[in-house]
């Protein structure tokens, strides 16, 4: 079965499923992060076939997660500044992980401050001046890329809130 691209959707997230939809590709970002390069790591570090990790590391390279190096006769594959940002995505996902599918002896890792061994707070949400922000606090206004029919939503879920 081919998979449905979102690519038209006038809606970033719908988009970004589009590189980070497959478990896959969030695990193999997950190993860049945390120091992976080489083909045969990814694929012995996630037990994945061959030809999976190749049509996976080829999507990420497409999409420009990944760039791949060339080292004498290797290969080596690094995340790009676009890959990095995915740090958060990653983060915020292992933190939940913990929380609401904890394993019995308690988390297999605790993301820590390298320079102080501190382990990091829980992702949160601020606004622009700094301002720590709940989830009843934050809500949605068309963008300068909103179309008619994002704009239309948007203005539904405005007024579904307003009678609440």
């Amino acid at each position: 079965m081919e998979r449905v691209s979102f690519e038209a959707r006038n809606c970033s997230l719908a988009r970004s499923l589009d590189v980070l939809g497959d478990w896959w590709n969030v695990l193999i970002v997950r190993e860049a992060l945390w120091g992976a390069t080489k083909f045969d790591d990814f694929q012995r570090n996630l037990g994945m076939s061959k030809s999976i990790l190749s049509k996976r590391l080829k999507l990420l390279l497409e999409h420009e997660v990944l760039q791949k190096q060339n080292r004498g006769g290797s290969v080596d594959y690094y995340l790009t500044a676009k890959g990095q940002e995915i740090n958060t995505i990653i983060m915020g996902m292992l933190q939940w992980g913990d929380r609401w599918y904890p394993h019995t002896e308690g988390p297999p890792v605790v993301l820590i401050n390298k320079k102080t061994g501190s382990p990091l707070a829980h992702v949160k949400f601020c606004d622009q001046d700094g301002q720590e922000v709940s989830l009843e606090d934050i809500g949605v206004c068309a963008g300068p890329g909103a179309n008619a029919e994002t704009r239309e939503r948007i203005r539904l879920v405005h007024l579904k809130r307003a009678m609440d």
